[in-house]
């Protein structure tokens, strides 16, 4: 037995899906404005390191990670340059909390890596990052 849909259940069918369609552009699109310098970010589970890509220069990803996580606590002990598409920055938080932030460039794309402590920790490594983000 074949079940025959009327023009108006296609109808109300189509329209539904048009308003999800058009629902889900404009979040994406608010989203992709929040987001735009951001490419991709991933958490290693095996590593600890939070890493993402984002679409500045190394240099002014350095400059915001120095200037901008003081303000939570941390100091920078360490910085390590490798050479020019490679840095490393140590900071140290409260109760001897070590982070590390590493920076590498590829190409027009600026890597960066975030572990926190001996093992990582993925909420406060995007916390970190959200916040710092925020303020370049």
């Amino acid at each position: 037995m074949i079940v025959k849909t009327s023009h108006f259940m296609r109808f109300l069918l189509g329209m539904a899906i048009a308003s999800i369609a058009l629902s889900g552009g404009m979040a994406a699109h608010s989203e992709e404005e929040t987001l735009k310098r951001v490419q991709q970010a991933k958490y290693n589970f095996f590593t600890g390191i939070w890493e993402l890509r984002l679409n500045e220069e190394i240099r002014h990803v350095e400059a915001a990670f120095k200037n901008f996580l003081p303000g939570l606590d941390y100091t920078l002990v360490d910085e390590k340059m490798r050479d020019a598409d490679r840095t490393t920055l140590v900071f140290r938080g409260q109760g001897d909390s070590k982070v590390v932030v590493k920076l590498k460039t590829f190409g027009i794309f600026t890597k960066v890596g975030i572990r926190i402590g001996l093992t990582g920790n993925q909420s406060k490594s995007a916390q970190l990052f959200s916040y710092v983000y925020r303020k370049m």
